[in-house]
């Protein structure tokens, strides 16, 4: 992975991120988890502009007398969730045809997609936006905030990758991979006459044949030019891969490619492979799998997680719907099969937002880096523990105590809890 394209890249087209809470703002908490280095007790945050201005004890950041005060003296403050690949919060995720490589999420997301309102809920702040896995190369993706009322709004980066699959559909992985491999191929072919043709032109140009002042003219084809990134390495690929069987397949294109693996579920036939791997991958959400053994017919329970952990290979984690939406589900699963709580964590905050090249925005808290935060009412790993607030560049996007949904919840738990007075004889 070429870290260094990749943060170019994403610097060159982020939208400049405008603060969007001028004001200063301190948050006291009891625990404080940077996942910058150790933890602050009796601690507070100073957010100006947006970005963190200082963390510390209580006792050593001073307060200004300006500054609103948030009051979290008894609960725990660490950076929102990073999202490294999700394909939620669009009108579309796939296009009906599969090779499509010049379209960009942006024309899909919908700001009003309950999606975003229960990231907020669950304290992310971060989302790599992306099309989803039944595609070939289905487009480009953006990393968006849950907030705004416009897609310009959420922006923090446009085309930061394109989406590539080799999910196999209604055919075969053979037949997938002809297909990916045709379709690079394509480009490659492409982009050689191209070269060839302006070649010659300057050859041209040089011998006299054409005018001094004519210069070349032609443009890389519009629905082309993200794939010919791609093949000149400009631009980062992210590659869905749905199994082991797929694994060999793109550690190949890999070595031609800048590509991020986003890898499913059954990977215990792969582990030899993993340990390979150089650069952090995305899980999807299935992080927990059954396999049957051919002989004894007894099922084996698999993690994914664990499996990458043990084969020495970061990974980040995605979420997605019923149980695994919830990040506290993710990370129990992680903990709960022998992956240690500092990686679990690092899954959801430092190791993505390195993967998205936004590591010194988003996913610690350090001076300088944007005040994305989430206050919790306990351990961030403990089921009990809800999001208390969300702040968002300084700005509170959520609050517990004023989200409709839940409270429409509450109330219609505690009527059905209340005990019902006794009908009359006529049942009045």
């Amino acid at each position: 992975m070429n870290l260094h394209l990749l943060r170019t890249a994403v610097v060159s087209v982020t939208i400049a991120l405008p603060a969007l809470s001028q004001d200063l703002v301190a948050v006291k908490a009891k625990t404080i988890h940077t996942m910058a280095g150790p933890s602050v007790e009796d601690g507070v945050i100073l957010l100006q502009n947006g970005r963190v201005k200082a963390i510390g004890k209580q006792d050593d950041v001073e307060i200004p007398w300006s500054a609103k005060v948030i009051d979290a003296s008894d609960k725990v403050v660490m950076p929102t969730w990073v999202l490294a690949h999700s394909s939620g919060g669009m009108r579309g995720s796939n296009e009906s045809m599969q090779n499509v490589p010049w379209l960009s999420v942006a024309d899909a997301v919908d700001p009003g997609s309950t999606f975003f309102e229960g990231m907020r809920r669950n304290g992310v702040g971060t989302i790599h936006t992306m099309p989803g896995n039944n595609t070939l190369m289905g487009g480009k993706g953006m990393v968006l905030r849950p907030a705004g009322r416009t897609v310009e709004d959420m922006t923090m980066a446009a085309d930061t990758g394109l989406k590539l699959s080799l999910m196999a559909g209604n055919g075969s992985r053979l037949q997938k991979i002809r297909e990916m491999r045709r379709a690079i191929a394509d480009i490659r072919e492409y982009l050689a006459d191209y070269n060839r043709r302006k070649e010659e032109f300057e050859k041209e140009k040089a011998a006299g044949a054409v005018a001094d002042d004519k210069e070349w003219d032609q443009e890389i084809d519009r629905q082309k030019q993200a794939a010919v990134d791609l093949i000149e390495k400009k631009m980062k690929g992210w590659l869905y891969v749905p199994s082991f069987a797929e694994l060999s397949e793109a550690m190949r294109m890999g070595q031609e490619l800048d590509l991020t693996f986003v890898l499913g579920p059954n990977l215990d036939e792969a582990a030899p492979m993993l340990r390979r791997l150089k650069q952090p991958v995305v899980l999807e959400p299935t992080l927990e799998y059954f396999e049957t053994d051919a002989e004894t017919r007894e099922e084996e329970q698999y993690c994914s997680a664990k499996m990458l952990a043990d084969a020495g290979v970061e990974f980040a984690l995605s979420l997605g719907s019923g149980p695994t939406g919830n990040p506290w589900w993710q990370l129990g699963t992680c903990v709960r099969n022998g992956v240690s709580r500092e990686q679990a964590l690092a899954a959801l905050t430092t190791v993505p937002a390195k993967m998205i090249g936004m590591d010194d925005q988003v996913g610690s808290l350090s001076e300088g880096k944007l005040g994305n935060l989430q206050i919790l009412t306990g351990d961030p790993l403990a089921a009990t523990t809800w999001v208390e607030m969300v702040l968002l560049e300084g700005e509170l996007v959520y609050e517990r105590s004023k989200d409709p949904r839940l409270q429409y919840l509450f109330e219609a738990a505690e009527e059905a809890a209340a005990p019902q007075e006794p009908k009359n004889e006529e049942g009045k």
